[in-house]
């Protein structure tokens, strides 16, 4: 099986059709064109022509078609939520799900991972005394400092606030933390908020009209799955609540120990009323669940879908 984390659906979800996407996109550009015509009344050689055309493009060269699907995949940078409950629950949608998740959540720790590399390397050009900071690293680290929701006040010489309060929220979270958070946030991606709104971790807002669901207590609506996956991030990384994960993972770090779901699941209690029952249930997804995620991620690392 080929696993493409850039196309729009996870592979298990795209039916077997007779023809390339390319060649389904100029039937549809066809059809499109046709529907014009019949409108201005050439209604009569209209179905010969319509079938000659379609034999045409159905017998199309293969080459011609796969570089038109590589257009599609290069174009399609974004990804929306697809039904599961297509699938049959259980392995199927398991395996469909980490297939969606992984690759978004992989790209999201390397973006922070390149941030905080960055500000490591701004952090000791800073104590060897060589603060000078241009204008373009001063808008970089007023960037990052918002990110964070952190008040800097980035000069030529000053971030205006402690590097290690930065650093502390610019940084990963666990793979299979991230994943069963969101198995037990969204029903394994079948949950209304996932469907409709890109929203795989159950993210509140509370304006009406913000989101989906009753007014008052809406579910936050998000453009994409990716946009999803980066407000997750940014809310453990930057909000008040989570600070005692911040304060967490900061140590093991600093003790030069991995950091792991196990250790960080314990500062989740903001995230939900269940208290130690929470706890218990993403503990219980990851002991069912860890061998699945570590075979479909290494799968998705030989085929190259990984960034």
């Amino acid at each position: 099986m080929t696993y493409l984390h850039s196309l729009s659906q996870p592979m298990m979800l795209r039916p077997i059709m007779a023809l390339a996407a390319g060649q389904r996109l100029m039937l549809g550009r066809l059809a499109c064109a046709l529907k014009r015509l019949g409108a201005r009344g050439w209604q009569g050689p209209l179905t010969i022509l319509c079938i000659m055309l379609v034999i045409a493009v159905s017998m199309g060269s293969a080459a011609q078609a796969a570089r038109l699907d590589d257009e599609l995949v290069a174009r399609d940078n974004t990804q929306q939520m697809p039904d599961l409950r297509s699938l049959a629950a259980g392995t199927p949608r398991k395996v469909a799900f980490f297939e969606l998740m992984i690759p978004l959540v992989v790209a999201e720790n390397q973006r922070l991972i390149e941030q905080r590399d960055w500000l490591l390397a701004m952090r000791k050009r800073a104590g060897d005394g060589g603060r000078d900071y241009s204008e373009r690293e001063q808008e970089r680290l007023n960037g990052l400092c918002e990110q964070a929701s952190l008040p800097c006040d980035v000069t030529r010489e000053d971030i205006g606030v402690s590097w290690n309060r930065l650093l502390l929220r610019i940084d990963t979270l666990p793979l299979d933390m991230v994943l069963v958070q969101a198995i037990e946030e969204s029903g394994w991606g079948t949950s209304g908020h996932a469907r409709d709104a890109n929203n795989l971790f159950g993210m509140r807002c509370f304006r009406r009209g913000c989101g989906i669901g009753p007014a008052g207590r809406e579910y936050r609506r998000f453009e994409s799955l990716e946009a999803g996956v980066a407000a997750y991030f940014s809310n453990l990384n930057a909000q008040r609540s989570y600070a005692e994960l911040r304060e967490m993972r900061g140590r093991l770090r600093n003790a030069g120990q991995p950091v792991r779901a196990e250790e960080l699941i314990p500062t989740l209690s903001a995230y939900s009323t269940r208290g130690n029952a929470y706890f218990t249930t993403l503990y219980d997804l990851l002991r069912w669940n860890r061998g699945l995620m570590r075979t479909v991620r290494e799968r998705l690392a030989a085929n190259g879908a990984l960034s």
